[in-house]
């Protein structure tokens, strides 16, 4: 059974984590800023580690999930990281990050025989809990391949999209489009309070109809009661919708560039909270 590293013990690392251990891998991890996690991951059998670098030497196979392409680069692009890789060690780096990141990141592991998989996910905490994500892989077949077993721990389906950088270039325009559904069903509440429509049958009836999307079958809910507890933090999405646009900038991009600008405002107010928060800029 293959060892595995895990970096990044967040909203999303941790049940993904957990998940890698559910299915009998053994794992190594270290503790981050908040010990939680790791007290958590010790009690379900894992591994604690003190360092990066232990993590790394232990493990056949290791994952990195951090917030943005900063903390991936200071981590992994360490030399005294990459020195640590095992010969054959496989790299999945699941950062929602740029495309160039983890474009640079490939190089330099590859010159130093580390192949890497870009795997950036999709199906926020709850996917992650359940183990349901969606992975938008970027790299060849015969590594996708080594590590399948270790990303059915966590995923219910997995795209070879492309090379590496084809993932993250996926799933920025997949967060481009969240971002962007995420205000339009606010804008649609906002309309039917207006309107004095039942949110209820709102729901049920556009759930059927043409304009339905995920954002308003499972955040409309949240949106009404104000529940905006963090699965994915409002600083995040503006992250991934700044990705989008600098990737675009070549091209026109209106309604994500007016979404960036939203996201923006609505930040500094709202960093704690779930990007469903954004609906507080909307709804009055």
């Amino acid at each position: 059974m293959k060892k595995v590293g895990f970096i990044g013990l967040g909203a999303m690392g941790l049940p993904m984590a957990q998940n890698v251990l559910k299915q009998g891998f053994e794992l190594n991890a270290m503790q981050h800023r908040n010990p939680d996690p790791i007290r958590v991951l010790e009690t379900q059998g894992a591994q604690v580690c003190s360092s990066v670098e232990e993590v790394i030497r232990n493990s056949d196979v290791v994952i990195s999930i951090l917030p943005t392409d900063k903390e991936m680069n200071e981590v992994l692009l360490s030399e005294d990281v990459i020195d640590t890789f095992q010969k054959n060690a496989i790299l999945i780096e699941m950062t929602s990050g740029s495309p160039d990141a983890i474009k640079n990141l490939h190089r330099v592991y590859q010159e130093q025989g580390i192949r890497v998989l870009d795997a950036p996910v999709s199906g926020g905490t709850v996917g992650a809990e359940k183990g349901a994500l969606t992975v938008m892989a970027g790299g060849d077949q015969s590594t996708l391949n080594d590590v399948e077993d270790v990303i059915n721990a966590m995923a219910q389906n997995v795209y070879l999209v492309g090379e590496v950088g084809a993932g993250n270039a996926i799933k920025a325009i997949n967060q481009m489009l969240a971002g962007i559904h995420m205000i339009a069903t606010s804008e649609a509440i906002s309309l039917a309070n207006e309107l004095e429509v039942d949110t209820n049958i709102l729901k049920e009836v556009i759930g059927n109809s043409s304009g339905a999307s995920w954002m308003l079958m499972n955040k409309l809910d949240s949106i009404v009661d104000e529940q905006f507890e963090p699965g994915f933090k409002l600083p995040l999405m503006k992250k991934d919708v700044q990705i989008a646009v600098d990737e675009g900038r070549a091209s026109v991009l209106p309604l994500a560039s007016l979404a960036l600008q939203l996201y923006k405002s609505a930040e500094k107010e709202n960093s704690e909270l779930d990007f469903a928060a954004i609906s507080k800029s909307i709804i009055r």
